[in-house]
């Protein structure tokens, strides 16, 4: 019989950062971006990104700083597919950010499902499905 390490207190009950941050998000259109980073987590797992778009205060709260991480958008390290799937996201987020929805063309089956979903929730539509043709 092995002996197995608990985790600790902290860890047990600390939600995803995923989770944390979209609990950060004010209005409708942060929420649904933040979901969208949150869903698609290769982005969200880079340092540059986290750096960039959460901001700590001096009381310790945190926030999201939609522009900050805009202007940081060519710094960030991503490649091409991943630069087009935030450049949407940064469009649902309802900063001064305009992108053409051409940038569809460089995701992947997951990112697309993932942006096709967040534009169904931003339309407060709930009798749309994103799913694979069979």
């Amino acid at each position: 019989m092995g002996i197995t390490a608990e985790p600790s207190t902290d860890e047990a009950t600390e939600p995803p950062l995923g989770e944390q941050l979209l609990a950060l998000a004010s209005g409708l259109r942060e929420e649904v971006a933040m979901w969208a980073l949150a869903t698609e987590e290769q982005i969200l797992s880079r340092d540059t990104v986290r750096k960039a778009l959460v901001y700590s205060n001096l009381d310790g709260t945190r926030g999201l700083a939609w522009e900050r991480l805009d202007c940081r958008f060519y710094e960030l390290g991503l490649d091409e597919a991943s630069l087009s799937f935030l450049d949407l996201v940064l469009s649902v987020a309802g900063i001064a950010h305009r992108t053409s929805l051409v940038r569809v063309m460089d995701l992947d089956e997951h990112r697309m499902a993932i942006i096709l979903r967040a534009m169904i929730r931003l339309s407060g539509c709930d009798t749309l499905a994103v799913g694979t043709r069979t």
